[in-house]
C-alpha cells in the first residue's frame, strides 16, 4: 500500500512586497507537486501587498500581523500555523523552479532520517544589465560548499545554504523548541545550526529557485546588520569550541562588511582585535590563485 502523498506548507512572508509577489506566488502555483498550503504572514504592509494575496484561491491562508514585527517573530507565527509535514519559506522578491517540491519530496520519501534539503539557487537582479553575467557565476553555494551529512561544523563558519531553497521535516525544527524572536537577518542561520546539530542534510544539485538582489537586501548597513546578528547567534553557541573557533571568521566577514561601509576604522579595529588579517589574506590569495 503506497503512503500517503505528503502535505507541504509554504511560508510566505511579506512585508511591503508588492513589486514581486505575483510573481513569487504563481511560481508556487505553478510546481509540479500539488500537495501544498501557502500560510502568507503580512507583517502589516501598508502597500497592495493584501489585495494581491487574497486575489488567489484558499490554497493561500492569509494572515496579518496587528504590527510589524521582527522577521523571526512573523516566521515562527506562521509556522505555528502550518498543517503541513514538511516546510518550505518563499520570500516575497524570490521565485522557485516547477519542479522544486517534487524534486526534494522524492529525496525525502527515500530517507525520513534527513532534516532538510537545500539546492542550487541562481541569483538574479532587479537590474536587467546585471543578469546578463554568466549564469553559472550566478550559482550559489559554490560547488566546494555543497556539503551534506553532518554539515554542523560547516555552517558555524558561514551559512552558505540558499534559505529558499530549503525543504525541511517540521517535526524535526519543531523539536528545537520556539525560535527566538529577535532575529531581523539571522532565523534562518539559527534554523539551519539547530537541525544541522542533530541530523543529517542533503543536497538536491540543481538550481530549484531564484533568489532575487535588489536594493533592499544589498545595501551595505544591510550587511553589517546582519554580519552583528550571526555573531550574536555564534556567541549564544558558546562555550562550545567549535563556536568559539568559528567566531574570527564571523568577525572579518563584519569587518569586511564596515569596509564596504567605509567605516575604515571600525574595520581595522575588528582585524586587529580578533586577528583577521590570517584569514583575509588567504581569501584574498584564493581568489587571485583562481582569476
Amino acid at each position: 500500500m503506497s503512503e500517503p502523498v505528503p502535505l507541504v506548507s509554504i511560508i510566505v512572508n511579506c512585508y511591503n512586497g508588492e513589486k514581486f509577489l505575483a510573481e513569487a506566488i504563481n511560481s508556487i502555483y505553478a510546481q509540479t507537486f500539488k500537495s501544498w498550503e501557502i500560510i502568507f504572514w503580512d507583517n502589516a504592509s501598508t502597500d497592495s501587498s493584501a489585495t494581491i494575496a487574497k486575489s488567489y484561491d484558499k490554497k493561500l491562508k492569509y494572515y496579518r500581523a496587528k504590527s510589524t514585527t521582527t522577521l523571526s517573530y512573523a516566521r515562527f507565527e506562521a509556522v505555528k500555523k502550518a498543517k503541513g509535514k514538511y516546510l518550505s519559506f518563499l520570500d516575497c522578491d524570490d521565485l522557485w523552479q516547477n519542479d522544486k517540491l517534487e524534486k526534494q519530496i522524492e529525496i525525502f520519501l527515500q530517507d525520513s532520517s534527513i532534516a532538510f534539503i537545500y539546492g542550487l539557487t541562481q541569483i538574479i537582479y532587479d537590474d536587467d544589465k546585471k543578469n546578463l553575467i554568466k549564469s553559472e557565476m550566478n550559482i550559489i553555494p559554490e560547488k566546494r560548499k555543497l556539503f551534506e551529512g553532518m554539515i554542523f561544523d560547516q555552517l558555524l563558519i558561514e551559512d552558505f545554504i540558499p534559505f529558499p531553497s530549503v525543504l525541511i521535516d517540521k517535526s524535526k525544527l519543531l523539536e528545537c523548541g520556539d525560535f527566538p524572536l529577535n532575529y531581523n537577518h539571522s532565523i534562518d542561520y539559527w534554523i539551519f545550526l539547530n537541525l544541522a546539530k542533530k541530523y543529517n542534510v542533503r543536497v538536491l544539485k540543481q538550481v530549484c529557485c531564484k533568489y532575487r538582489i535588489h536594493q533592499q537586501n544589498l545595501s551595505n548597513r544591510q550587511l553589517v546588520l546582519c554580519n552583528k546578528e550571526n555573531i550574536r547567534l555564534i556567541e549564544s553557541l558558546l562555550p562550545d569550541n567549535r563556536a568559539k573557533n568559528s567566531l574570527k571568521f564571523h568577525y572579518v566577514a563584519l569587518a569586511v562588511a564596515y569596509f564596504k561601509e567605509k567605516k575604515f576604522l571600525n574595520s581595522l579595529l575588528i582585524m586587529f582585535k580578533y586577528g583577521g588579517w590570517k584569514i583575509l589574506i588567504s581569501r584574498i590569495l584564493k581568489k587571485t590563485l583562481k582569476s
